[in-house]
């Protein structure tokens, strides 16, 4: 019945100029506006993504971002250039129905040169459909819908083997060995009734932030059922989300079934972004999370949140509830025109009675980012620089029922390490030429992880956060306790732009990654190239 659903409300594929559709949710397409959507004395809600078309091209169009000119169509070389360059395969526009139709694909291959040298590839087809019914273009449908192959670098075989999914892409199925098959589609409904307020169905994903990771609500996992309310006034945007997670926890290993066989879980999201004034942006987020079953009877989605007001947690008191609740606060500073820093503040979990008693008291639970964004620095247009730190305490995002832990799929819905680690991350983003681009992303994190079945030292969202060591007067927890673990990446990509409308590149990749503990060292070196329209961000590097 989802998956039947999913093709109902259809999907976003490309950077169409539909009115209510959203932009791609990808870091690279989004890249290319975030210059005139940060600076200082533009009012915009950067943090709350993926943002929409029409609140885009309010500040900036799609033809200031590229300046791209058409070739001739005298000759037979010119037509086929900007049918490929700039065209849609299937573009229908009347004045009150507009649709395009485009295809999806990811065609890679390389090689893993660490340790035994083995081929890596995937093979991705599919389509994507987008659009706008109405002369003003209050409602508007996006869907896509892909069907994956791929042999993927040794690191992640046994991740993917054990918890029965790609990361962020779908459950999977094993053929040919260690190769692996999945499909995956996405899409929404999108109805803005008046510049106030945008309603959208979907079976998507939803992120808020500003940085490369979120502490908050992140595009990790893989696609989830929502509906999201997002109201504008003045200077604030306050959006409400209301969601269907999978709790697959209880999948053993190699293990595939189907997703309807899943227990499942519901989640309340609240986010208010304030502009303060021309340089200052802060927000408030709130999460609940709640199983669709207790003790005692079938629970379903409970209707007392779906009261729209932010900060629930004395509801939660009043009602009696167990279930999980999370709050957080973000803040972004424009401290010249092309620059900004940024910040989040996690907080799960907070025992000030108990923390008395001694330091890393292990019921304080908390994360926290700060960052970093330089625009066109060194008056270079199109180069980006940033920097990043990214931080969780230990059992953050855990729960005493670990049904109600803040994961969805067997994917923390935050960082990908889930808690009990440390990561700093640089990127330099550079595009000339208007094409032509590159990027280098450098890693380093340290987590850790539990060395036996019988420990679990709090990066372990599976696990009740009560199941530890000397329960309940348990203090001294710091950060990377257990096994000691580092992983550091390096990953450098170049490519062209093709078709900037479904972001078709060709792109070559250099990917080296080193993971090391007292146990054991697995290090990747890897080569790829690929044809691919990418519209989706990919957290492989962990």
């Amino acid at each position: 019945m989802r998956f039947k659903l999913t093709l109902l409300l259809l999907v976003c594929a490309s950077v169409a100029q539909a009115q209510q559709n959203n932009l791609p949710l990808n870091r690279n397409i989004y890249n290319w506006y975030e210059p005139a959507l940060q600076a200082q004395g533009t009012l915009f809600h950067t943090a709350i993504k993926p943002y929409r078309m029409a609140e885009v091209e309010a500040v900036v169009s799609y033809d200031s971002v590229f300046d791209l000119k058409r070739v001739s169509n005298d000759r037979f070389f010119g037509k086929v250039w900007n049918w490929i360059g700039y065209d849609t395969i299937v573009g229908v526009s009347t004045e009150d129905f507009h649709l395009r139709i485009d295809p999806v694909i990811n065609f890679g291959a390389g090689m893993d040169l660490a340790g035994n040298s083995n081929a890596v590839w995937i093979n991705t087809r599919g389509i994507s459909a987008m659009g706008d019914i109405g002369a003003e273009r209050k409602v508007s449908f996006a869907a896509t819908f892909r069907e994956n192959q791929g042999d993927f670098p040794n690191y992640l075989v046994p991740w993917i083997r054990y918890y029965n999914v790609v990361p962020g892409q779908g459950k999977v199925r094993s053929f040919k060995g260690d190769k692996f098959d999945f499909a995956n589609a996405s899409g929404y409904v999108s109805y803005s009734p008046s510049k106030i307020f945008n309603f959208q169905l979907g079976h998507d994903r939803n992120f808020i932030g500003d940085g490369y990771r979120s502490m908050l609500m992140s595009d990790n996992a893989v696609f989830y059922p929502f509906f999201k309310i997002s109201t504008t006034v003045w200077r604030i945007k306050y959006v409400n989300i209301y969601t269907e997670f999978t709790n697959a926890s209880s999948l053993p290993p190699d293990t595939v079934i189907e997703v309807t066989g899943l227990p499942r879980k519901f989640g309340s999201f609240h986010y208010l972004s304030y502009d303060v004034c021309d340089w200052l942006q802060v927000g408030l987020f709130e999460g609940i999370i709640w199983p669709a079953n207790d003790s005692t009877r079938y629970r379903g989605f409970d209707v007392n949140y779906l009261n729209p007001i932010i900060f629930f947690r004395p509801i939660e008191f009043g009602l009696g509830s167990p279930d999980n609740a999370m709050m957080g606060a973000t803040i972004k500073v424009k401290p010249v025109n092309n620059a900004i820093l940024y910040g989040q503040f996690l907080l799960d979990d907070l025992d000030v009675a108990a923390a008395r008693g001694g330091d890393g008291y292990y019921r304080n639970k908390f994360g926290i980012q700060a960052g970093f964004k330089v625009f066109n620095p060194f008056k270079i247009e199109h180069l980006t620089i940033q920097g990043e730190m990214n931080q969780a305490a230990p059992y953050t995002y855990a729960h005493k029922e670990p049904e109600q832990n803040y994961v969805h799929y067997n994917q923390p819905m935050a960082h990908p390490l889930g808690a009990n680690f440390r990561e700093f991350i640089g990127i330099v983003n550079y595009r000339f030429f208007e094409r032509f681009y590159v990027e280098a992303k450098l890693q380093k994190a340290t987590i850790g992880y539990d060395n036996g079945p019988d420990e679990h030292f709090g990066s372990n969202l599976y696990i009740s956060d009560f199941d530890i060591p000397n329960f309940p007067d348990s203090y001294g927890n710091f950060i990377g306790q257990g096994l000691k673990t580092n992983i550091t990446s390096t990953d450098l990509r170049g490519g062209f732009l093709i078709n900037p409308s479904i972001n078709l590149n060709i792109e070559g990749q250099i990917f080296m990654r080193n993971f090391s503990n007292e146990n054991e060292t697995i290090k990747t070196t890897l080569f790829m190239l690929a044809l691919k329209t990418d519209l989706f961000n990919h957290y492989y590097d962990l």
